[in-house]
């Protein structure tokens, strides 16, 4: 299921269609937003002046981008912002009749394949899905990663898994030649070409400075990881209080540890249950005694990961650690 979504309409038919989608997608509990020409713009359909502009805000934002119109249109737009198979966002276009749905860009680590045949069945359309694995039939290791929450660490070595088992050849344990590794310490190369699965097991709660650059945050994050010897594939999302969710510095973070920011506010943080590292100073600036280890286990439970009873001391790694104006916890997806 993907978190948020934005759907983009061109013409007053297209935006029936983009309706349609829209309902489906919140059915299954997506965050979705509709665009449309300024000139179209009504309730449930904000209007844009520069369509490359609102892509762009929105690649920043949502993991799924579907464009009602011509496959052209989509591919210009988002060209800009195009940058790995592993952090891009889904990409589809359904034509304005709802007859064709079709995944653009990132059809495996994004799940753009698997979200048009969602959206076809609901549009009851054609999905036309043109991967060579899904074409043929054959496992797709980046579809395995992303369905299993396990991060990829060496990207460049799925062209080779994926090359092998079409050309019928044999993977992992039998053969010295190619093969992934599930393991939560991606070292060493039992294979020629060895593409290891990192289990995302652990949320990232964090606070900070205004201000704070996203280099500094980095720096602090890799450093207390480093000193627990846990790799930072293992982070499955960051989470922090909703006065945040504009902070440069973590947006940026975030992004570059691949993994969505999740914010929420002082109320809902107070909601947890446990005993957490208190700071009156905090509490008088945010209405919360603590952001980083109320976050990280608030991200947890209401993303169903761990139980909606969970307590902090159930399931914390890390408690507070502080440094410099700022802040960080980690919780894990299973009971210590």
């Amino acid at each position: 299921m993907h978190r948020q979504a934005a759907v983009f309409a061109f013409t007053e038919s297209g935006k029936q269609t983009a309706e349609r989608i829209a309902q489906a997608l919140r059915q299954q509990g997506t965050a979705v937003c509709c665009f449309v020409p300024r000139r179209l713009e009504t309730d449930g359909f904000a209007g844009f002046e520069e369509l490359s502009q609102t892509v762009g805000e929105q690649t920043a934002q949502a993991d799924a981008l579907i464009f009602v119109g011509a496959a052209g249109i989509a591919v210009r737009a988002v060209a800009p912002y195009v940058e790995s198979k592993l952090t891009d966002p889904a990409v589809l276009v359904a034509d304005e009749g709802a007859q064709y749905v079709i995944p653009i860009l990132s059809g495996h680590a994004g799940g753009a394949n698997e979200l048009a045949l969602y959206v076809a069945q609901e549009l009851a359309a054609l999905p036309v899905i043109t991967t060579a694995t899904d074409v043929r039939d054959q496992f797709s290791v980046d579809t395995y990663a992303r369905q299993r929450h396990l991060a990829i660490v060496e990207k460049d070595e799925i062209k080779h898994l994926s090359g092998a088992l079409l050309e019928g050849k044999p993977v992992g344990a039998l053969t010295p030649e190619c093969g992934f590794v599930i393991t939560p310490h991606p070292q060493g190369q039992p294979f020629s070409h060895t593409l290891h699965l990192v289990p995302q097991d652990l949320v990232l709660g964090m606070g900070c400075r205004s201000g704070m650059p996203q280099e500094r945050l980095y720096e602090f994050v890799e450093t207390v990881f480093a000193r627990q010897d846990w790799s930072l594939y293992r982070i499955r999302a960051m989470a922090s209080i909703d006065v945040k969710r504009t902070e440069p510095g973590l947006i940026a973070l975030a992004k570059r540890l691949r993994v969505p920011f999740l914010t929420y506010p002082a109320q809902e943080l107070c909601a947890q249950k446990g005993t957490f590292t208190a700071s009156d100073f905090v509490c008088r600036t945010v209405g919360v005694d603590n952001v980083c280890e109320r976050s990280a286990l608030c991200a947890a439970v209401c993303e169903g990961w761990i139980p909606q009873n969970a307590r902090f001391e159930q399931y914390v790694r890390l408690s507070k650690q502080a440094q410099d104006g700022m802040t960080l916890a980690v919780v894990g997806l299973c009971e210590k």
